[in-house]
């Protein structure tokens, strides 16, 4: 390389060199600026900013966005790094004068950032609130809105706000203003509320709202405690206004307290609750927890230990719809369709078909105030009290303890204090079994009728369940029973039914009724016990029996069975009640059988173990 070359290379470098020095001057320089400019008007900004200025430009602030009079007992605190910041304590919002003066609103202390250029020209501008300790007061009204009989930049823009698509929200141009960021430490709000007459108070407040505009959407959470139990809310929406103002609002809220979680997102209004169409799911770890902290309590619900539900909720008119309702209690399932319509001067109506995969009938019965145990010393109300009903049921399985159904098929119908309960069709102990039960008053306390058709079921199954003492039929059998009831309780008031029961078979064996040693005691003994007579039984290829019962004892008006030997008869009555006996039996010997005479005896005592006493032949007459 020659020389000339190489001083041109170097001429090049050093031209590089001298424009990129030229560059970085430009752009140092003025971060220098900014960096000493801004780092100097912050040492120089106590000197500038008034504390005076600042304290009475949050005051006006909080006083434009509420539109009440606002007091300020002192400035706690002016920074200015990293960012300029004051902290206000003893703010007092209040209206009216003199005797007639109510305190909305007490805050321990209250923070805010502002622009340190804006307060240097003298008009602060305010945001990222830190209300710390507030203590705020909250009216609503009968008809359902919240108090904002002000002039506040708040109150204009709630009054001015009209709906825009997306669920969103739109107001003048004039009237949208900054919010920022709003933090709660350590709150109190107290919802006066005269709609339903009730207070209710939320301590332990601690919040975060990000609020950018008025105009624009609205997110926060909150945790507080309510009646002294934690609550975990998250609210989205994007109309806050509409919503505040008691419009129509679209949001979206998840809340969690002890022993349930939930979430709805859909149309609300302040002023008659939810509109259109909403997607509600809950979920309750823990029932009895819950229902103690929401102060409700359902008969039917005992037992209950969990619970869920997901529906879309639709409000038309005067119906409420739960569409796609899916819901779980305990261990078992259901899904289905459920309305609510209420018409004037008539208490709403519940209809609607379900499907569930176990249904527990007693906790169904107890739900509509139908007492069939001592399931609670304390009576708790039902929903009969509340609604009619129209609905059809379907389960997989259902319990009556200690009996279980299978394929059940039902339909609940109420009208005022009329209800019918009609299972149509089910399976049972290998054979089928259908129900009616309809009666009046409060828990039928006016009187209702029972039908009970049982086919081709397992008797001995059945005796088992009811714990039958004594002697038991086993074998397949129908059953008809129609009675009337009275009164509440009928495990324990057995005695106020009256009515009709007939059970037949075709074959089968009288268990625990020993033919032969019954027959050979006859000979000989005065009296003895059943069981004294042997473990044997008594095969029959026939059994009818039919029966009136009232007060609670049962009038045998014909139990017969008939055997290839031999049969058997009773006549009498049966004190159920007190689980007695008193009857005359008869073992006749069938024309197969000439050789055997007839043995006629009383049996009576307990069921367990009655006694039995053979009847002497009637002496011949004499020529």
């Amino acid at each position: 390389m020659s020389s000339a070359d190489r001083l041109s290379r170097q001429d090049d470098r050093a031209a590089h060199r001298t424009k990129w020095r030229r560059l970085l001057k430009l752009v140092l320089v003025p971060i220098v600026i900014l960096v000493v400019g801004s780092i100097g008007l912050r040492l120089a900004a106590p000197h500038l900013v008034s504390s005076a200025l600042v304290r009475s430009a949050l005051a006006s602030a909080v006083s434009r966005w509420t539109g009440h009079d606002v007091s300020i007992d002192d400035v706690a605190e002016i920074t200015f790094w990293p960012e300029p910041q004051v902290t206000l304590t003893g703010i007092t919002v209040s209206r009216g004068k003199g005797a007639s003066r109510q305190i909305l609103g007490e805050i321990d202390a209250l923070s805010a950032s502002f622009s340190l250029l804006s307060a240097v020209r003298g008009q602060p501008r305010f945001n990222a609130f830190e209300f710390v300790r507030p203590k705020i007061r909250i009216e609503r009204g009968a008809d359902g809105g919240l108090d904002w009989s002000n002039e506040g930049r708040l109150s204009e823009a709630v009054r001015s706000v009209m709906p825009s698509g997306a669920g969103g929200q739109q107001i003048e141009t004039g009237m949208d203003a900054d919010v920022g960021t709003v933090d709660v430490v350590d709150g109190e709000v107290l919802l006066v509320d005269a709609a339903s007459g009730r207070n209710f108070e939320a301590r332990g407040v601690t919040a975060e709202i990000d609020w950018p505009k008025l105009s624009s959407a609205l997110s926060g959470k909150a945790s507080f405690t309510y009646d002294g139990a934690p609550v975990s809310l998250k609210l989205e929406t994007g109309a806050p206004l509409l919503m505040i103002g008691g419009q129509d609002a679209t949001i979206s809220v998840s809340a969690e307290v002890p022993g349930m979680t939930g979430k709805f997102a859909g149309a609300v209004n302040l002023r008659h609750g939810i509109a259109g169409s909403s997607d509600i799911e809950l979920s309750l770890t823990d029932v009895s927890a819950v229902a103690a902290l929401a102060g409700v309590r359902v008969a039917g619900t005992e037992s209950w230990k969990k619970a869920s539900l997901k529906t879309r909720l639709i409000k038309a008119d005067d119906e409420w719809r739960l569409e796609d309702f899916n819901f779980g209690v305990n261990d078992s399932r259901g899904q289905g369709f459920l309305a609510v319509r209420r018409a004037p001067d008539s208490r709403p109506m519940l209809s609607g078909t379900l499907a569930l995969d176990h249904l527990e009938l007693e906790d169904l019965l107890q739900a509509l105030s139908i007492e069939i145990g001592d399931r609670a010393d304390v009576r708790l109300p039902s929903l009969t009290r509340w609604l009619d009903f129209d609905l059809r049921l379907s389960a997989g399985t259902a319990t009556l303890t200690p009996f279980e159904l299978e394929n059940v098929g039902a339909s609940l119908i109420g009208r005022g204090d009329q209800l019918k309960l009609v299972i149509a069709d089910s399976e049972f102990l290998g054979g089928s079994l259908s129900a009616r039960i309809s009666g009046t008053g409060d828990g039928f306390s006016e009187g209702a009728e029972l039908a009970v058709m049982i086919s081709d079921a397992r008797l001995g199954d059945l005796a088992k369940g009811l714990a039958l003492d004594g002697p038991a039929i086993a074998g397949t059998g129908s059953i008809d029973l129609n009675a009337r009831l009275t009164g509440a309780g009928w495990r324990r008031n057995i005695e106020t039914m009256s009515g009709t029961l007939r059970i037949s078979s075709n074959a089968g064996e009288l268990q625990g009724f020993d033919v032969d040693g019954i027959r050979r005691f006859a000979l000989d003994r005065a009296y003895f016990q059943l069981s004294a007579a042997g473990t044997g039984h008594l095969d029959f290829d026939r059994f009818d029996m039919r029966a009136r019962f009232a007060n609670g004892s049962a009038e045998i008006e014909r139990c017969v069975f008939v055997g290839a030997d031999q049969s058997l008869s009773f006549s009498g009555i049966i004190p159920y009640s007190r689980k007695a006996l008193a009857m005359i039996g008869e073992l006749s010997p069938s024309s197969t059988a000439p050789s055997e005479g007839a043995v006629r005896f009383f049996i009576g005592g307990g069921f367990a173990d009655p006694v039995i006493s053979p009847i002497p032949p009637a002496a011949s007459a004499n020529p």
